[in-house]
This record gives structure tokens, sequence and C-alpha cells, in this order.
């Protein structure tokens, strides 16, 4: 990858960090399932921007309000929150993806080939969750889940994709 001296001010620091990894070679250290860019907060159907509005009552946390400013989940590696994420996984998205997430019904959540190729970042996963996909996959948000919720749910999907 050649960068020009004159592009660098317009690039933005996620992607500067990510070209300082691939040139120096450590571009292996760069999880497929890592936090991902904001830029994946968008409609997995249409591709515009999303907003995410908090259900009658529904408190924004402090890991949710830091994830929508970074894109960072801070339940991932975070047992207590892997196992509710469990709980809620199996309670609403086995029937589909099934019991390790390759899919049934629905399609896989884990490995390089997914349909949407959002769900390999914590953002773009979120945004399918909260706003739902093409054929079964209904919004959650409508559903009455809450966006706390959906990010323990993302966490415990990537304790599965090992």
């Amino acid at each position: 990858m050649i960068v020009l001296m004159a592009e660098i001010p317009m690039m933005s620091n996620r992607f500067l960090q990510f070209t300082v990894r691939l040139l120096s070679g450590n571009a292996l250290a760069v999880s497929l399932a890592s936090a991902g860019d904001l830029a994946d907060f968008k409609n997995p159907s249409d591709n515009s921007p999303m907003t995410f509005e908090l259900q009658p009552g529904e408190v924004e946390t402090p890991a949710l309000k830091k994830f929508k400013e970074t894109g960072e989940n801070d339940y991932r590696g975070n047992t207590d929150a892997i196992a509710e994420g469990k709980k809620l996984y199996e309670s609403n998205c086995i029937a589909c993806h099934g019991a390790d997430g390759t899919g049934k019904m629905g399609p896989t959540l884990v490995g390089k080939d997914v349909v949407y190729k959002q769900v390999l970042t914590d953002p773009g996963m979120f945004s399918i969750i909260y706003g739902g996909a093409s054929g079964a996959m209904q919004s959650f948000h409508r559903r009455g889940m809450k966006q706390d919720e959906m990010l323990r749910i993302i966490a415990y999907v990537r304790t599965l994709d090992k």
C-alpha cells in the first residue's frame, strides 16, 4: 500500500493506525471481530446512518455510552456480561443462528463467510440486532430489547468465534 504524504491529513486516525500496523507487518494483530469502525453503525438494508433511540425507561449505561462514542464493547472478556449475553442469545437468537452461531434458518454469525459483512465488527452487529436485516431478522429494538443487552449478546457471540 502506498500512502502519499499529501493524503495523510485527510485520513482518519483509525485508518492511520491500521495503515501503520499493516506497513509494520502486524496486520494479523487486527482481528476481524474487533470493535470496528464507527462507520459500521449503518442500516444493513440501505447503508443509511443509524441513530439509536432508548426504550422508554431505558438508561444509557456507561458501557453503552462508550460503545456509541468509540465502537469498543467493554463487555468483551467480562465473564458476567458474557454469561448474561449467553442467556439472552439462548432465548432470542439460538432458534435462527444455532447454538454455536454457525446458522440454521438464519445465517452464520461466526467465521469470515458471513452474509452481512457488518457482523464482523461490533458496531455492525449492533446495528443489525438493533434495526434488523432482510428476511426474518426483525429489529430487537422494536421487540423491546435494551441496547445494553445487545452489547452483552455481542460479547457472547464473539466467544463462539474461536
